[in-house]
């Protein structure tokens, strides 16, 4: 009496049904709420009264573009170096402009700034106007972005969203629940997790960045399983189709 083939043993006509659920759910169950943005807006509506916008504050290291002009254009040119590249804040936190001399800047804003130069330049000049730019102001971007990098920020403010935009956004699977946010300052070194997933980020005091402010996007644990998986899908499906042809065959 002949053996039952292995084919047949192997291959049941209701065992197929089960390997075709089986691949549609290894393919399929993505939790998609992992990657979007801001989950519990979804069907949200409102106006949040924004409160966390600290205007930027000078800091050691920083390079200051200062320019002063008055109707004296000798006296313009004697405040504004041409040769000037910038005013380094030193390690004391202070920076030396002609005419006014020696000045604590750090812990200033730019617009404290402005208005003291001002005033102390208009003891000897009439009608000072003064324009103060951060000439170092970047952040770094690293992890699973499109462009990881380092970015010149030119105004004085950046959220985080607009830097990830910067570097064309984080990746499909990458984690948007965990971002790190390295911040070093005060001679001190702070790890901050920022989560994306929940709207509660506009509110966060991290939400905008500072100068020298590295973000590193994390990818998901699983992400190599899945990148692996979804490469030898077309392998599976193509070994099941020839199973189930040798099956087919051997039913006739």
């Amino acid at each position: 009496m002949a053996k039952p083939c292995i084919f047949k043993t192997m291959i049941h006509k209701r065992t197929y049904p089960f390997l075709v659920f089986c691949l549609l759910i290894f393919s399929g169950c993505v939790n998609s709420k992992k990657f979007l943005y801001f989950n519990d807006l979804e069907k949200a509506n409102g106006v949040d009264t924004i409160g966390n916008t600290a205007s930027l504050k000078i800091e050691k290291g920083d390079i200051l573009q200062i320019t002063i002009t008055t109707i004296d254009r000798e006296v313009t040119q004697i405040l504004n170096p041409v040769s000037s590249s910038g005013y380094l804040v030193d390690t004391t936190g202070a920076i030396e402009i002609p005419l006014v001399g020696r000045i604590n800047v750090t812990g200033k804003t730019i617009t404290e700034l402005n208005q003291f130069i001002k005033s102390a330049v208009s003891a000897t000049v009439k009608n000072p106007f003064v324009s103060t730019r951060l000439l170092n102001f970047r952040i770094s971007i690293l992890g699973d972005v499109a462009r990881p990098g380092t970015y010149n920020i030119s105004n004085e403010r950046v959220s985080i969203l607009e830097a990830l935009s910067l570097a064309g956004d984080v990746n499909f699977g990458a984690r948007r629940d965990d971002i790190m946010l390295i911040r070093e300052g005060e001679g001190k070194r702070q790890y901050i997790s920022m989560d994306l997933n929940n709207s509660k980020i506009f509110s966060s005091p991290n939400y905008y960045l500072k100068s020298k402010d590295v973000i590193y996007v994390k990818p998901r644990v699983n992400k190599l399983y899945s990148s692996t998986g979804f490469q030898i899908l077309p392998t599976v499906l193509g070994a099941l189709s020839l199973m189930l042809g040798i099956y087919v065959t051997l039913r006739r």
